[in-house]
């Protein structure tokens, strides 16, 4: 075996919840079904993860990971345990569940997986990006661009979070009374500025309202891949190939300018994101990186840096206005820490509760809800046999949800995260953004944005719900809110 884990299997047995798929009924002798069911249960390196097999479930397993992917995948763990088998038309996967196996796949045994197909979606736009790649090419990319990432260069960044969320702000403030709408495009522009400044030293605020569409478009298309429309040839010229093309034209076109006014020298020698690419060379070829390279990574931040944290902070918002208790405790603690001014960097390590907020708003809405990753060798996962070639999934929508490690799980209670009661909680049952070496590079700048973002709008503003709205989940690249998130937002008295 490439791997073990320490615990013995486990798994619910069926339920009699009938809106789930069941196991298909043997029709063989009591005596023969024994005799497998022996064969199987004695050796762990033959077990096979139960789940709902059967031709019939094939094509309904696959309709229902495609209207509500998430919970889904949440009731397959709920019926069936901590590791399922799930048929999807030509392909299987497993799905993996207890934090004993995300670190194994993750961390321990990392070695044994790769992204696999499901990452190719991504590359329509990505291209060999650091999200698309793997093995040496991935870990030469990544010692490559780590050093922005380092404590010490993301600390200088707080400045430009705090300048792009000014922003936004000071047009709700403008607004005469109480302001009503959905917030997702807001959060989004705050987090694109902030990025673009930071990494690509470029103000895209004047082209937010067309990034923020071919964005939209982006995501869409990467979530369809697969689907009839898009096997259908593009010269066929269909409205959704003509809308794609011009979103991908949209973004390959500004990323291309950025790329273009750096080599200009128009930025001088900051040390941005894309002065550092362009004066590297790829460690396979000792040549410069290509402008298809550089584009490749722009692309990669573009969409999965800004798209991540937005959707976190709508979320987080949707929380505040929800719990009212909550909110009101974090505008307690940035009183006492701002004292009327804008944030700083210092302040950061004093908004402890808007830090365990953060936390439970990524425990409960995951931006990334699932890693899909593909088995190379043989492995055992959690006394279960993975074959060399098969798909393991992990979700931490439901492992953040699992009833071993959380209690109330669908409750929104920050105090989950005070330093005494997560003490004892595995690591894995939090990985709001994977683990392993394969964490998210940008994980830290999410986490201060979503922070100092968060501790702005509640000193500044009172978040309450809009009666008959509800953020139901849409499953895009992100776990986004499908209608939006509609509030109600009052200036506070200052």
């Amino acid at each position: 075996m490439a791997g073990s884990s320490c615990r013995s299997p486990t798994s619910t047995g069926p339920r009699s919840d009938s809106s789930l798929p069941q196991h298909n009924r043997p029709t063989q002798s009591p005596l023969a079904v024994k005799a497998v069911e022996m064969i199987v249960t004695t050796s762990s390196t033959n077990r096979i993860p139960p789940g709902p097999i059967g031709f019939r479930h094939i094509l309904g397993n696959a309709r229902a990971l495609g209207d509500n992917a998430p919970e889904f995948l949440a009731s397959l763990h709920r019926r069936y345990g901590d590791m399922v088998r799930l048929p999807l038309g030509l392909f299987t996967v497993n799905i993996a569940y207890h934090p004993n196996a995300v670190q194994h796949v993750l961390q321990e045994n990392n070695g044994n997986y790769v992204r696999g197909i499901a990452y190719e979606w991504f590359k329509l736009f990505m291209g060999q990006g650091l999200l698309t790649m793997d093995g040496e090419s991935w870990r030469n990319r990544r010692r490559l661009v780590n050093p922005l990432f380092h404590k010490t260069a993301i600390d200088a960044m707080a400045e430009e979070m705090v300048r792009s969320t000014t922003v936004v702000l000071d047009g709700w403030a403008a607004s005469d009374g109480p302001v009503i709408e959905d917030v997702v495009p807001d959060m989004m522009r705050i987090s694109l500025g902030a990025l673009g400044r930071i990494m690509f030293d470029t103000d895209l605020e004047p082209d937010w309202p067309r990034i923020g569409a071919a964005m939209q478009t982006v995501i869409e298309a990467i979530v369809f891949q697969g689907t009839v429309v898009q096997l259908l040839p593009s010269w066929l010229s269909l409205p959704y190939h003509r809308r794609v093309a011009r979103a991908q034209a949209t973004m390959f076109d500004m990323a291309g300018r950025i790329i273009e006014a750096h080599r200009s020298g128009t930025h001088g020698d900051r040390p941005d994101l894309v002065n550092l690419l362009l004066n590297s060379t790829d460690a396979a070829t000792g040549r410069p990186l290509t402008t298809e390279n550089v584009r490749d990574e722009l692309m990669t931040v573009f969409i999965a840096g800004h798209e991540t944290t937005g959707t976190g902070l709508s979320w987080a918002l949707y929380e505040l206005a929800r719990n009212p208790e909550v909110q009101e405790r974090m505008f307690a603690e940035a009183q006492q820490v701002f004292a009327g001014r804008d944030p700083v960097l210092s302040d950061l390590s004093r908004l402890a509760y808007t830090k365990a907020v953060t936390d439970e708003t990524l425990r409960l809405h995951p931006a990334v809800y699932v890693y899909p990753r593909q088995a190379l060798a043989d492995d055992e996962v959690d006394g279960w046999h993975i074959p060399a070639g098969d798909s393991l999934f992990l979700c931490s929508y439901a492992t953040h949800r699992h009833p071993e490690f959380w209690s109330a799980p669908s409750r929104f209670d920050p105090d989950r995260f005070d330093p005494a009661v997560a003490a004892d909680r595995p690591k894995y049952a939090y990985f709001p953004f994977g683990g392993g070496q394969r964490k998210c590079i940008g994980h830290a700048m999410a986490l201060m944005q979503m922070q100092l973002t968060l501790a702005m709008i509640v000193s500044r503003f009172r978040i309450t719900t809009v009666p008959g709205h509800s953020a139901d989940l849409s499953t895009y690249v992100t776990l986004r809110p499908e209608n939006g998130v509609v509030l109600r937002v009052e200036p506070r008295s200052r």
